[in-house]
C-alpha cells in the first residue's frame, strides 16, 4: 500500500473541556465520512490553559479521555493521532499525543519534547520533557509523531527521516502572530528530509490555524484557513525514492543526528 488518506481536525477550544471533545467529536464523526486511513487531533484539544492551571486537567493512561480516543478509533475502523492533553504520571505532568489503530489499541505515546517556553510562555514550569521520538508503523506507513514547538527544533525531524518515517503527524497549537514561520517550518521540515509533512492547528483569536499538508518536495499539497472543520489529503509515498533519488540530502549529509540525554537530562 502506497497511497494513503489524511485527514486533519482544526478547531478553536473553548473554556469547558467536555463541550471542546463534543465539538472534536461531531468534526471526527463528519470527517470519517470520507474514509480516512488516519485522523489527527489537534493539540491540547480539550483545553488551552495558562501553565499555571494546568494541574486541573491532568489525566493517567488509560482515563476517561484516553478511552474516547479508542472508542472513536475502534468504533470507525480508523487510525488516530490523538493531538495531545495532560498527562499526569507520578509527579510529573507532560504534554502527550497517543497513538490508536484500527481496532483502538494504544500503540504509542509521544510526549512533547520541546517545551514551548517563549514569548513570555512557560510549558516547563509546570511539564515535564518527554525524552524520546516516536516511530510507529500502521497499514504499512511509517511516521513519527512531534507537538508544534518541536517543528522549531531540525533535529528531531531528521532523525525521524534516517529511520524511515515517510511522514512526520504534527499537532499543534501554534500561536498568533507566528503564521509565516508555522508555514515556512512545515514546509522546510518536509523538503529538508523528502518526506511528508501532516499538521492539523487550534484556530481562534490565539492561535494561526491554517493547518496544512507538505509534500517532499516542500511544497503545500492541502491546507485549511481559520475556519474549524477538517481537511483530507492523499499521499503516495511511493515519490518519496524517486525524488531522494534526484534530491539526495540524506545520502550527501556530513554527520549525523543522535537524540539522547545530556547530563542534565535534557535532550
Amino acid at each position: 500500500m502506497s497511497r494513503y488518506r489524511l485527514c486533519g481536525i482544526q478547531i478553536e477550544t473553548g473554556e469547558s473541556p467536555r463541550q471542546n471533545i463534543e465539538k472534536l467529536t461531531a468534526i471526527f464523526r463528519e470527517a470519517v465520512k470520507v474514509k480516512p486511513d488516519f485522523v489527527i487531533f489537534p493539540e491540547m484539544f480539550e483545553i488551552v490553559t495558562k501553565p499555571e492551571d494546568v494541574l486541573s486537567y491532568t489525566h493517567s493512561i488509560p482515563s476517561e479521555i484516553t478511552d474516547t480516543i479508542a472508542g472513536l478509533a475502534k468504533e470507525n475502523s480508523v487510525n488516530i493521532i490523538g493531538g495531545s492533553f495532560f498527562e499526569k504520571e507520578g509527579n510529573s505532568v507532560y504534554n502527550t499525543s497517543l497513538v490508536y489503530n484500527r481496532r483502538g489499541e494504544l500503540c504509542g505515546k509521544y510526549r512533547k519534547i520541546h517545551l514551548f517556553d517563549a514569548f513570555g510562555y512557560g510549558e516547563s514550569r509546570v511539564l515535564s520533557k518527554g525524552k524520546e521520538p516516536l516511530l510507529c508503523e500502521l497499514d504499512g506507513l511509517k511516521f513519527g509523531v512531534a507537538i508544534c514547538y518541536d517543528i522549531r527544533f531540525p533535529e528531531i525531524f531528521r532523525y525521524y527521516a534516517v529511520h524511515g518515517a515517510q511522514v512526520v503527524f504534527l499537532p499543534a497549537a501554534f500561536f498568533q502572530p507566528n503564521h509565516d514561520h508555522w508555514e515556512l517550518n512545515i514546509r522546510s521540515r518536509a523538503l529538508d528530509n523528502t518526506i511528508f509533512m501532516m499538521s492539523c492547528n487550534q484556530t481562534g483569536r490565539s492561535f494561526v490555524g491554517r493547518s496544512m499538508a507538505a509534500n517532499p518536495w516542500g511544497i503545500s499539497i492541502a491546507s485549511m484557513g481559520n475556519e474549524e472543520g477538517y481537511y483530507c489529503v492523499e499521499i503516495d509515498i511511493s515519490i518519496i525514492e524517486g525524488i531522494r533519488s534526484r534530491l539526495s540530502f540524506l545520502k550527501n549529509r556530513r554527520f549525523d543526528v543522535c537524540l539522547r540525554e545530556d547530563s542534565e537530562g535534557s535532550i
